[in-house]
């Protein structure tokens, strides 16, 4: 490991690298830093001296960063944007006018939030941005840490010193499958066990409520792919007998383009209890407590149960069995 002495460091080199590694191309990278072309150059070879990698590198005629510079280059562009919350004054947020990137940490699902949030800032904060970022094990540590602005995370997740939360919405379960799925003639628990699951690891581990409520139900699913996001199952669903169990709102929005339909769950399940997690340090911060609060209004919109589809529609192209009459 390269080891790094931070007293030692310009940091002001952390804004050449995090220009650089958007523009690829060091005269680019000088124009929007208002600095010439050698002065850049030369940033470029402090930044290699100091970090100890080459970081871009020429490749068939452009420059593309190494491995090293792939890595750091969302932890830059993070760290820098704390930087200039830190250094904010308190009182100087002004939604109208802010170009602040607020940062919502959450499984991919979260995404559901977006079209409503950014519909919504696009009338009071036209200049403003979002960064979606994927959950993981760390992520309410940097929510904490004031590296994320808010995070979405059940409620039942170990609480953190540091943290403030507010509940955000509670999702009931449903089982999606293709629209024809052979188990829709039929449906239910039977059904349920006969065909393979697509599941998603999450970031909490351990065992999933699903299979330790069926286990409690005497019932067992069989086991199907592991997928690292929710969003990745709809195309797999829509061309395989597959079946998914998932809070009902995970893939409510997309269900209908990908000829899906959300079948009763079996399994006795209590809903999911879905959670807002935001730093102590910015309970009272101007930026943090709007953003909050547009957050939980976009999620009242997109979570809501299913997306403004009734479930007699939603399970209005599931085959029926054929009725029988005497001859």
């Amino acid at each position: 490991m390269h080891a790094i002495d931070i007293a030692a460091t310009d940091l002001n080199l952390l804004v050449v690298l995090d220009v650089l590694l958007q523009e690829r191309n060091v005269t680019r990278a000088a124009k929007r830093l208002h600095r010439t072309q050698s002065a850049t150059s030369h940033a470029l070879g402090r930044l290699r001296e100091q970090l100890g990698d080459p970081i871009l590198v020429r490749v068939g005629g452009e420059m593309r960063p190494t491995p090293k510079a792939e890595r750091l280059a969302g932890e830059v562009s993070r760290i820098l944007r704390t930087i200039g919350r830190v250094l904010a004054h308190e009182g100087a947020f002004d939604p109208a006018t802010t170009d602040r990137v607020f940062t919502l940490a959450g499984p991919d699902f979260s995404a559901a939030t977006l079209p409503f949030l950014l519909a919504h800032m696009a009338k009071v904060t036209p200049t403003a941005g979002v960064e979606l970022v994927p959950a993981g094990p760390g992520m309410l540590r940097d929510v904490a840490d004031g590296r994320f602005d808010v995070a979405i995370a059940p409620t039942s997740v170990p609480k953190l010193d540091g943290l403030r939360s507010a509940h955000l919405v509670s999702l009931d379960w449903a089982v999606y499958a293709r629209r024809d799925h052979p188990a829709a003639r039929a449906w239910g628990a039977k059904a349920w066990a006969s065909y393979p699951h697509v599941r998603v690891r999450t970031s909490s581990g351990g065992e999933s409520p699903v299979d330790l409520a069926a286990r409690a139900q005497k019932l067992s699913r069989q086991t199907g792919p592991y997928l690292p996001h929710f969003l990745l199952a709809p195309p797999l669903l829509a061309r395989t007998d597959l079946l998914m169990t998932v809070p009902r709102a995970v893939l409510a929005d997309v269900a209908p383009r990908f000829g899906l339909v959300a079948l009763p769950c079996p399994v006795k399940l209590a809903a999911i209890e879905l959670s807002i997690f935001w730093s102590a340090q910015l309970d009272r911060d101007p930026a943090n407590t709007w953003f909050r609060q547009a957050l939980r209004a976009a999620a009242a919109e997109a979570f809501a149960a299913p997306s403004g589809i009734s479930r007699r529609a939603e399970l209005a192209g599931t085959p029926r069995r054929k009725a029988h009459t005497k001859p």
